[in-house]
C-alpha cells in the first residue's frame, strides 16, 4: 500500500507541475494571478488523487468482488474514468469558484499572442475540455494501474512457482527418493544394463525439469504428462506391479494450459501417500475430459485411512493459488475422498 500512495503522490506533483507550467505559459496575467493558478491546480490535483483512489482503486476493487473477477479490465476502467471525469468537471465549474477567491477564477489567456479568450465567457468550451482532459488522465493513469497490478501478479505468481518448485524438490529429491532410485540403477546394472541406463535417464530428466521450472509459469498437458512419466518409471522399479498407471485423453486436450508441475505434484501425492501405503498397491488413473469450455484433469488413487497422514498441503495451496491468478474464477482444484479413492481435479478454461 505504501507504493501506492507514493504513486499517487507523483501523480499529484506531475498534475500540478504540468498544469501550473502550462497555465503560465498561456495566461497573459499578472504575477498575482500565477499565486491563484498555483492554488488551482492543487486543487484539481489532490481531488483527481481522491477520486482515482475512491472511483477507480476503492470502487474498483468492491466491483471486482462483485463480479468475481480479479482485477479490472480496461472497459470497466473506462466507465468508472467517464464517472470520474464528471465529478471532476463539477468540481472545476462549481466547487473550485467557491473556495477560491474570484481572481483567481476569472482569467484570461491569450492565444497566439493575439486573441484574448475569457474563460468566463466560454463556460461551455470549458467544461467539455475539462471532462476530456479529467478523462485523458484518469485513463492514463488506468493504464499504469494495469501495468503496475499486472507486474505484482507475475512477480507473485513467480514467487509462488518457486515455493512450489522447493516443495517438489523437497518431496522428490530427498535423501529416501535418492537412495531408492540409486538402489534401483545398482541392482539393474547387474541385471539389465540397458534398464538402468532408461533409469538413469529419467532420473536426469527430472532433476533438469525441477531445475527450470523456475523459467516458466504454465505449460500445456502434454508436456507435463511427459515429466510425470518420468517420476513414474523411476517408481515403477521400486513397487514392480504394485504401481499400475492409466491415462485417458484426447488428442485435442493435450494442449490444454495448466500450471507447471500441478499435475506433476497430484501424481507425487497419488504415489507417496496413496500406492506406497497399501501392501498390494493399486492403479493411478488420469483422466482428462471437456465439459462445455472446461477440461478437468482429475487424478484418483486408492488409500488407507488408517496410514494417511496429514501432511503441510502447501503443494495444493499453491496449486490453488497459481490457478486462481492464472485464470481467475475459472480455474479451481477440487479434492473428494470417498470410499478409499482420492481424487484431485484440475479445472482450467478449454482454449482452442
Amino acid at each position: 500500500m505504501r507504493n501506492y500512495w507514493l504513486c499517487q503522490l507523483l501523480v499529484f506533483i506531475s498534475i500540478v507541475f504540468i498544469n501550473y507550467s502550462l497555465g503560465v505559459a498561456l495566461l497573459n496575467t499578472s504575477t498575482d494571478h500565477h499565486t491563484h493558478l498555483f492554488l488551482r491546480t492543487i486543487s484539481h490535483a489532490s481531488v483527481f488523487v481522491l477520486l482515482t483512489h475512491f472511483i477507480l482503486y476503492t470502487l474498483g476493487n468492491w466491483l471486482c468482488g462483485k463480479l468475481k473477477i480479479t482485477r479490472l479490465n480496461i472497459f470497466l476502467l473506462s466507465v468508472l474514468s467517464i464517472l470520474l471525469a464528471i465529478i471532476q468537471t463539477l468540481n472545476v465549474v462549481y466547487f473550485t469558484p467557491f473556495i477560491l477567491p474570484d481572481s483567481a477564477s476569472s482569467m484570461s489567456i491569450q492565444m497566439y499572442k493575439e486573441t484574448t479568450v475569457d474563460l468566463e465567457n466560454q463556460q461551455v468550451t470549458g467544461i467539455i475540455s475539462s471532462f476530456f482532459n479529467v478523462f485523458v488522465m484518469s485513463l492514463v493513469w488506468s493504464g499504469c494501474y494495469l501495468a503496475v497490478v499486472s507486474r505484482r501478479e507475475k512477480k507473485l505468481i513467480m514467487s509462488q512457482l518457486k515455493e512450489q518448485q522447493l516443495e517438489s524438490l523437497k518431496n522428490q529429491i530427498n535423501p529416501h527418493f535418492l537412495f531408492n532410485a540409486l538402489n534401483s540403477i545398482r541392482g539393474m546394472i547387474y541385471q539389465d544394463q540397458d534398464k538402468a541406463a532408461d533409469i538413469v535417464t529419467q532420473l536426469s530428466e527430472l532433476f533438469r525439469y525441477n531445475l527450470t521450472t523456475d523459467l516458466r509459469t504454465h505449460v500445456n498437458f502434454e508436456q507435463e504428462w511427459a515429466i510425470c512419466e518420468h517420476y513414474l518409471a523411476i517408481e515403477k522399479v521400486r513397487f514392480g506391479k504394485r504401481l499400475l498407471v492409466s491415462m485417458q485423453c484426447d488428442d485435442s486436450l493435450k494442449k490444454v494450459v495448466l500450471p507447471s508441475m500441478a499435475l506433476l505434484t497430484l501424481i507425487e501425492n497419488a504415489t507417496k501417500h496413496g500406492i506406497a501405503n497399501l501392501e498390494s498397491g493399486g492403479e493411478i488413473t488420469v483422466n482428462v475430459v471437456r465439459v462445455g469450455e472446461t477440461v478437468s484433469i482429475t487424478v484418483s488413487n486408492p488409500f488407507d485411512e488408517k496410514q494417511l497422514k496429514t501432511g503441510t498441503q502447501l503443494g495444493l495451496q499453491n496449486i490453488h493459488s497459481r490457478l486462481e491468478l492464472m485464470f481467475a474464477q475459472r480455474g479451481k482444484l477440487l479434492i473428494q475422498k470417498q470410499n478409499s479413492q482420492f481424487n484431485a481435479t484440475l479445472e482450467v478454461p478449454y482454449a482452442t
